[in-house]
């Protein structure tokens, strides 16, 4: 029993969350959501990380060594991106590369 309380306090709240936006929205759909927008990225997202890095026990040793895992991983895939690269650079077709370099978006 004690499983399911847990589930239900981690679940309820994102439910209850979206159905709250989802009745807002059906009410006003032309609603301003750029303050919601940038109070979640700003200030929710920068608490979360803290909370969760503050009440999991995590060490300083362990976020050392999961910062250099982290850090081969991006530069393996920037290589792997560099690879790919130069491999379309040498194949390069002018009806692709008009279509995707010089588009403005």
């Amino acid at each position: 029993m004690d499983i399911y309380l847990k589930l239900f306090e981690v679940l309820f709240p994102v439910f209850f969350m979206v159905g709250i936006g989802y009745f807002i929205g059906k009410k006003n759909p032309k609603l301003d959501t750029s303050f919601i927008t940038n109070f979640a990225a700003n200030i929710g997202s920068p608490a979360m990380v803290f909370y969760a890095i503050t009440t999991t026990g995590v060490t300083f040793s362990m976020f050392i060594e999961y910062f250099w895992y982290s850090l081969i991983a991006i530069f393996a895939f920037a290589l792997v991106g560099v690879i790919f690269l130069v491999f379309f650079k040498k194949r390069n077709n002018k009806r692709t590369s008009s279509i995707c370099f010089t588009q403005r978006w």
